[in-house]
């Protein structure tokens, strides 16, 4: 049975469970259990029939919402967040040296964001959970399918766990589109809202999304990616070890640490997927402490956001100690984990992706990392790509993801507007 059948043999059985890993190496299918068991069967929330033209929105507001609701919980956040913060605070330095860095981008924002927003294979504002930040976009190919289905990349974004958002993949996620690829990028909630754990399961929502609708979609259920950036590349992969955990051992489930417990998930597992991608991600939550209280993030701040527990959090740790002593088999069933930093990561550094990498190893989980001289935190993903083709790091996950030698001709997406000086003063004022 093909990965196609078995996923629409569980859409018709979602009431009962389903049974069924500075180098690059080979992808190999060894990770997953010799018998690996599926997650828990539960109800996919809130389409059961996917309907692009209707379901794809212009207007950001959730439906169930309306403006008023959705404005009114906006200034509600705010306030909160104003509070968490303090008044003034380094985060107002931040926060001005953010707003300069995107004017002087603007050159090579402009062009993309107007093809994002003006796009018909762009569906906008699809509705994957109740809360008004549970949205996600949907990048259609661009090129023919040519009757196979197209490889899926699901990319949660980054930004500090309180300023996520998914338009911030919005040049990525064309130029992947524009190389045949079916690029999804979900919304999460983010903090004062919510803590990590409800993030992650925010993830593990649109995730189960994405595998309820991937037939509608053409995408293929055996080339799956989930990717994260940042604090998405955390998110991700804190997703990917709760689902791996709650499926290792039916008789034998370690208890569930988010918090959460009503959260609702398609039945999909880990096992799935064909590879997790980290960008810049800070996966040793302890190291990055000092850096986040540099950058204008409050102890308190951090403390709540990982409800005072940052070794929970901190995925290098938890895959450390599997490595030693993993009972339910829970590391055999992580896919292949390719990371990828920049050595002038000022905010997280490379050492990040180093140490993960060496441990997933550990636990004979296949784990590549890849490093960029001279790049910054968010260089790979926002100026490199805005400087016309070449861009190092998307030729390197096209062809992870399209399992080509040779990157596509042409990717790198648009031709070159930013110019060199606008280029080298928004360096300057990035603030991460």
């Amino acid at each position: 049975m093909t990965a196609s059948d078995t996923l629409r043999a569980r859409s018709k059985t979602m009431d009962s469970p389903s049974k069924s890993a500075s180098s690059r190496t080979p992808e190999s299918p060894g990770n997953s259990a010799s018998q690996p068991k599926m997650g828990r069967a539960v109800s996919l929330h809130p389409n059961v029939r996917l309907n692009l033209a209707s379901d794809s929105r212009l207007n950001p507001i959730h439906p169930s919402l309306g403006a008023w609701r959705t404005t009114r919980r906006l200034a509600v956040l705010a306030a909160k967040l104003q509070w968490w913060l303090g008044f003034p605070g380094k985060w107002l330095i931040q926060t001005m040296r953010l707003l300069l860095f995107v004017i002087f981008m603007l050159p090579g924002f402009v062009p993309p964001f107007l093809c994002y927003m003006c796009s018909k294979k762009i569906k906008k504002n699809i509705v994957y959970g109740p809360s008004f930040r549970h949205q996600l976009d949907v990048y259609l190919p661009t090129t023919p399918a040519n009757g196979k289905p197209y490889p899926v990349v699901i990319f949660i974004s980054g930004g500090a766990w309180i300023i996520g958002y998914k338009a911030w993949g919005f040049i990525m996620g064309q130029i992947f589109q524009q190389c045949g690829v079916l690029f999804i990028a979900p919304d999460y909630r983010n903090f004062p809202e919510v803590t990590v754990s409800q993030m992650v399961d925010d993830v593990i929502r649109a995730v189960g999304w994405v595998y309820g609708n991937l037939e509608s979609l053409g995408g293929d259920p055996e080339n799956i990616t989930l990717m994260g950036q940042s604090a998405g590349a955390h998110l991700s992969a804190l997703a990917m070890l709760e689902k791996a955990t709650s499926e290792a051992d039916d008789n034998r489930v370690p208890p569930r640490i988010y918090a959460d417990q009503q959260v609702e998930m398609a039945d999909w597992s880990v096992t799935d997927l064909k590879r997790w991608v980290g960008i810049s991600g800070p996966y040793n939550i302890v190291d990055v402490v000092q850096t986040m209280k540099n950058r204008g993030l409050p102890k308190s701040v951090i403390d709540a956001l990982m409800e005072k527990d940052l070794v929970r959090f901190s995925v290098t740790r938890r895959v450390r100690d599997l490595a030693i002593k993993d009972p339910c088999k829970i590391l055999p069933r992580l896919p292949p984990a390719h990371l990828y930093h920049g050595k002038a990561d000022e905010t997280c550094h490379w050492q990040h992706a180093q140490d993960l990498a060496e441990e997933f190893r550990k636990g004979a989980v296949t784990a590549t990392a890849t490093y960029y001289e001279g790049k910054s935190h968010t260089d790979p993903i926002l100026e490199d790509p805005c400087e016309g083709p070449g861009d190092a790091l998307m030729s390197d996950l096209l062809k992870l993801v399209l399992g080509v030698e040779d990157a596509p001709k042409g990717e790198g997406g648009f031709w070159r507007l930013q110019p060199k000086l606008l280029l080298k003063w928004a360096k300057i004022c990035n603030p991460f």
